[in-house]
């Protein structure tokens, strides 16, 4: 049972990783990257549920979406593609070591979880993909109408271009800007 410990741990750190593309656009007192994760999570479940997905499938790859940021940060887009190459490694190595924490059969159904979300082809990858980009979309909402200027409009529309080919997810983060 330590290896839940193990892994409490590196979820616990994401509550101390502040989201970096907010505190570069000066929101006081942004989100941290688990208060994002969170979302994911619960968006993702309850969208596939209605879409009739793998439930179980998408929930263990909406919890690890971000969980290499625990260990490396949370780097902006541009700060990815510099360190694109090794990044993919270095992600991939952290969750390696985490499956490895837990009983085999737990571990290997993460680490299939988690290989499948970097590949991004099953439908359960591209939603948690996708509600990973609303979420953020929908935050940016959040903090503009908190009175955030116009260098938040354009994380909002970010989430627009990555989430517009699907129709509803669409519809929804145009929405919550309107209201």
């Amino acid at each position: 049972m330590d290896y839940l410990l193990e892994i409490n741990d590196v979820l616990s750190r994401l509550k101390e990783v502040r989201r970096t593309g907010w505190v570069e656009r000066g929101v006081e007192d942004p989100e941290s990257v688990a208060d994002h994760s969170f979302n994911v999570v619960a968006l993702s479940i309850i969208l596939a549920d209605a879409r009739g997905l793998d439930v179980a499938e998408v929930a263990r790859m909406a919890i690890l979406h971000d969980l290499p940021e625990a260990v490396i940060g949370d780097l902006t887009p541009s700060q990815k593609r510099e360190k694109l190459s090794e990044l993919g490694r270095i992600e991939d190595e952290i969750i390696k070591s985490l499956a490895g924490s837990m009983p085999r059969e737990v571990g290997d159904k993460y680490l299939q979880a988690w290989r499948k979300l970097v590949e991004g082809r099953s439908p359960e990858a591209k939603l948690v993909r996708l509600v990973d980009k609303l979420e953020m979309g929908l935050q940016a909402t959040r903090y503009i109408k908190k009175g955030g200027d116009n260098k938040l409009l354009e994380i909002y529309y970010s989430g627009i271009d990555s989430v517009k080919e699907d129709p509803c997810l669409l519809e929804i983060l145009k929405k919550a800007l309107e209201r």
